[in-house]
């Protein structure tokens, strides 16, 4: 009933009449947003969310997922939407097609871009934002280079240009790091060479012009103080002070305080044999730390978005964790196994 509210009495007023204070960019991980159909055209490895599979994934079981995500987006934004969102794992344009203009997500009107990428399982990147507060210049699939090759292919890292209504151009990539199933290790050089397509393409743009706004967000599958974050793309504590414009600096080094319903603290996205694990991060680059510019965040605007309605009691340990889609093949009817993180920049308007 409060979403429903919500979404009736301010969603959909024109942007000058509720007047854009700010600017919301938010990152989710939506756990498996797979359709019921192979996608033979990628070839992919889709097969546990068929009807025919173990899981039996369903059609009504797709449209309560789609359900779910939309209203977890939702409750991202405050008195309008988030203007930008960074999603993973989405299987391909159908589904984003379905989620953007047939769910209830549809009458926040927002658009998409995303990648193609080769991963095995079909899983793709994505980037909603809002064409009010967001106008789309250019978007780029960004294959990873690998020396030698992989056995399996990885996600691609999505480039999005945009200028934003305060007249600023941001810079933004949105990555699905590999994960770490087969062990930290081994899987270490795929999440390096992931950071490093990253970083190469940051050096490129700052070298051209050194206070480019730049935005890096998704699911890094490594804690802020890990190698391909802190050192292969130099993503530096948002405490290292001064703040220079051509260095990248991790919001989510900064655990927010974030409770769960009983007020026990959350001090991660992802839970694993009990303990919270910072994975999703939002990362910019100095020039958006610089207070007083038409556009900027602080650390105190990094917040991890964990409302009642997508955590649930950890039975195998203290405290709650995220609400999944499944537990390993029994349904659960939840969300995702992450939760969100959303960052607030101020903004102001000169004439």
């Amino acid at each position: 009933m409060r979403i429903t509210l919500w979404l009736s009495a301010f969603l959909f007023l024109p942007l000058s009449l509720y007047g854009q204070q700010g600017f919301r960019v938010a990152a989710l991980n939506t756990e498996n947003l797979f359709d019921c159909c192979h996608d033979s055209l990628d070839n992919s490895d889709d097969y546990l969310f068929l009807p025919s599979s173990t899981r039996r994934w369903s059609w009504r079981r797709y449209h309560a997922k789609l359900h779910n995500i939309s209203k977890l987006i939702i409750s991202i934004g405050a008195d309008h939407p988030a203007d930008l969102v960074a999603l993973t794992e989405v299987e391909n344009d159908s589904v984003l097609t379905h989620l953007t203009q047939r769910a209830i997500l549809r009458r926040a009107k927002y658009r998409y871009v995303m990648t193609h990428s080769a991963d095995h399982r079909g899983i793709d990147v994505a980037l909603l934002y809002q064409p009010a507060t967001f106008r789309l210049i250019s978007s780029q699939s960004l294959r990873v280079s690998f020396n030698p090759l992989p056995p399996v292919a990885t996600r691609d890292i999505l480039y999005v240009c945009g200028s934003t209504y305060t007249g600023d151009t941001l810079h933004v990539f949105v990555c699905h790091f590999s994960s770490k199933l087969g062990g930290s290790r081994a899987t270490e050089p795929l999440r390096q060479a992931e950071a490093l397509t990253v970083r190469r393409c940051v050096d490129s743009l700052q070298n051209a012009d050194c206070r480019r706004k730049i935005i890096i967000l998704g699911d890094f599958n490594e804690t802020p103080a890990e190698a391909a974050v802190v050192q292969t793309l130099s993503a530096q504590p948002v405490t290292e002070r001064p703040y220079l414009p051509d260095r990248l600096y991790n919001l989510a080094s900064h655990t927010p305080d974030t409770t769960a319903p009983d007020g026990s603290p959350i001090r991660g996205t992802h839970k694993h044999n009990g303990q919270w694990q910072m994975l999703d991060h939002i990362i910019v680059s100095g020039t958006l730390l610089d207070i007083g510019t038409k556009i900027y965040t602080t650390a105190e605007d990094f917040h991890i978005h964990a409302p009642g309605f997508v955590l649930e009691r950890d039975a195998e340990s203290a405290g709650w964790k995220p609400m999944r889609t499944y537990v390993g093949y029994r349904y659960n009817g939840g969300f995702s196994d992450h939760l969100a993180v959303y960052a607030d920049f101020h903004t102001a308007i000169t004439e």
